[in-house]
């Protein structure tokens, strides 16, 4: 009896071969760098989120309480954030928040709305900082900052400055 010899063998090795190169590939070039333009998207979604639960509140409170360095507007929020949303967004340092006020248009009574401005500003990290010696990009192996502001009229005119 005769043996018959596969050769279609080592054509079909070949493939697993390259299986690995090609992960490596498709692991650097393509996955790391979209989990990171991902959580560049989260970040902003979350700070944006900071932003307007401090807008809300500061057009509520007296511009006295809300410029408090201490107080709910400028502190406490954004530990409550940090500590529950902001556990998603890898932070370099504390939220930066920046309160203002302006005149708005006059209402039917001929009274003018006073407008609130919160600017927040936040420096985050990326996910997966990748390794790339040559350049510093923000979001894939750099730091980058989310700057988020809002305008909202004052529920009293007079808690304004």
């Amino acid at each position: 009896m005769k043996r018959q010899r596969k050769t279609d063998r080592n054509s079909k090795g070949v493939s697993i071969a390259e299986f690995g190169p090609a992960l490596i590939v498709l692991l650097i070039f393509f996955f790391f760098p979209l989990v990171d333009v991902l959580s560049v998207c989260l970040s902003f979604g979350l700070c944006t989120v900071l932003n307007t639960n401090q807008l809300h509140e500061a057009s509520l409170e007296p511009w006295q309480d809300a410029a408090d360095p201490n107080g709910i507007v400028m502190k406490k929020i954004p530990t409550a954030w940090a500590n529950g949303m902001g556990r998603f967004v890898k932070q370099s340092g504390v939220p930066v928040t920046v309160l203002s006020y302006r005149d708005g248009s006059q209402n039917s009574e001929k009274q003018v709305e006073k407008v609130v401005r919160i600017e927040t500003t936040v420096v985050c990290n990326p996910a997966i900082p990748l390794p790339i010696p040559i350049a510093n990009i923000p979001g894939l192996n750099g730091p980058f900052t989310v700057r988020v502001s809002a305008e909202k009229a004052m529920e009293n005119p007079d808690y304004a400055r």
